[in-house]
């Protein structure tokens, strides 16, 4: 036997579920192919009004989009979708995820995405590749720009501007940006707003170019940031689709279509899975999230596969939701140790330490932890865009509470684990 062989034996036992490999194993956008998607893809309601946003524009008309769902509910596969079917038809879509931070960087980023495409494209006409040229030149050194100058609604009016020309020039076009809650969750309150200022300019004159489409996605709390900080830019947004936890009938037909995608022949039956265990891991495990239903469902497959069980069993389930416990504590551990700042562990420490983790009330914090009003809720709202608290509000009486799959990922991070805290009990 080679070095090889165990690591590869699981795959060679698919073979027993008639499976040529792991039909869970492409997750995200970025790792399928439009073929794979169109072929894993179950249609529901979501789509549909989509579907009839795309038949207006490509009938003339002009629509604004937001795809609001959390984080694994199906808005990149979708945005992606959207700019494939357009490209298909012979549009210019440009798809973008601009980076959080200074307005600069992201106007840089936002051009960029746009006017590169158009000038490297030989297939549209020369004036129309010189305008994307001449605002490529003057946007380019955006960044090298005092605050002072920087005017953000120039920089709006200016972008719906290169989209009426390629309207005019009578191509069909998109804009499609895509993890818009990335702006918010790398910027400070009043940078954000300066950036929103781009998106109402842009969105204000970009109303009624014929055959244009914007989309942008959003997870829920970074789309309630956007209302609460510059809620002109939410309402120049038409239409707003939200992705809402899959049922039982559509999480089984996910699972058919991805079996199906990887058996020799297709087949009806679910096996190694049956309905009852799709369902019990959609409601208990993913509760109702396609992505988190696709990570458990691959890594009970891979443990039934190793362990060359015939039959799923209840005792493979909890096998396999434990591996995948494990690998998402671990990625969701990463992201936090990278994104955490001492301001926000200090927040964090009192919620958790003192709080039990919320909801606590952002008057009663800041009197503890001695900091501005106003300051501590930047800190809030943004660590509720990071989709790490969950914000409640009653009348005028907002809280905050740690959401909670991540409470015990957070204490371990701060050192605030039951064993942590009795060392810390002894030693005072």
């Amino acid at each position: 036997m080679s070095i090889y062989d165990d690591l590869l034996s699981g795959d060679e036992y698919l073979k027993e579920y008639n499976l040529k490999r792991n039909p869970f194993d492409k997750i995200s956008a970025e790792s399928m192919t439009s073929e794979e998607i169109k072929e894993m893809h179950v249609i529901t309601a979501a789509d549909k009004k989509i579907a009839t946003n795309l038949s207006t524009i490509i009938g003339g008309g002009s629509a604004t989009v937001a795809l609001i769902g959390e984080y694994g509910s199906g808005k990149s596969i979708r945005a992606s979708s959207i700019a494939e079917t357009l490209k298909n038809k012979g549009a210019l879509v440009f798809y973008t995820k601009l980076p959080g931070g200074a307005p600069g960087i992201v106007t840089y980023a936002l051009f960029e995405s746009v006017c590169i495409p158009i000038i490297n494209n030989k297939d549209v006409p020369e004036e129309l590749q010189e305008y994307a040229s001449k605002l490529w030149d003057e946007f380019r050194e955006i960044n090298s720009l005092p605050e002072t100058k920087f005017k953000p609604y120039e920089a709006g009016q200016k972008l719906a501007g290169l989209f009426h020309e390629i309207s005019d020039k009578g191509f069909t076009s998109g804009l499609v940006i895509d993890e818009f809650e990335e702006i918010i969750e790398a910027s400070i309150q009043r940078e954000v707003r300066k950036t929103f200022e781009i998106l109402r300019e842009y969105l204000s004159h970009a109303v009624g170019i014929s055959k244009h489409i914007t989309v942008i996605c959003s997870t829920p709390n970074a789309w309630a940031s956007l209302k609460e900080i510059h809620p002109a830019v939410a309402t120049r947004i038409h239409v707003e689709i939200e992705f809402k936890p899959v049922n039982e009938q559509i999480a089984v037909e996910i699972v058919r279509k991805r079996l199906n995608a990887f058996r020799p022949t297709k087949q009806k039956d679910l096996s190694p899975f049956t309905e009852e265990i799709i369902h019990t891991v959609n409601k208990q495990y993913a509760t109702g999230n396609p992505r988190m239903l696709l990570l458990v469902l691959r890594s009970i497959l891979d443990v039934a596969a190793h362990a060359k069980v015939k039959e799923i069993d209840q005792q493979t389930i909890e096998k396999g939701v434990e591996f995948a416990r494990e690998k998402l504590k671990d990625a969701q551990s990463e992201r936090i140790k990278q994104i955490l700042t001492p301001k926000m562990r200090d927040i964090l420490e009192i919620i958790i330490g003192e709080k039990e983790g919320g909801p606590v009330i952002g008057t009663a914090l800041a009197d503890e932890l001695g900091m501005d009003q106003g300051n501590l809720s930047r800190y809030l709202n943004q660590m509720a865009a990071l989709n790490f608290l969950n914000k409640h509000r009653d009348g005028r009486i907002v809280s905050y509470e740690i959401k909670p799959e991540l409470r015990l990922i957070f204490a371990e991070e701060l050192g605030l684990t039951q064993d942590k805290q009795a060392e810390k009990n002894e030693e005072e």
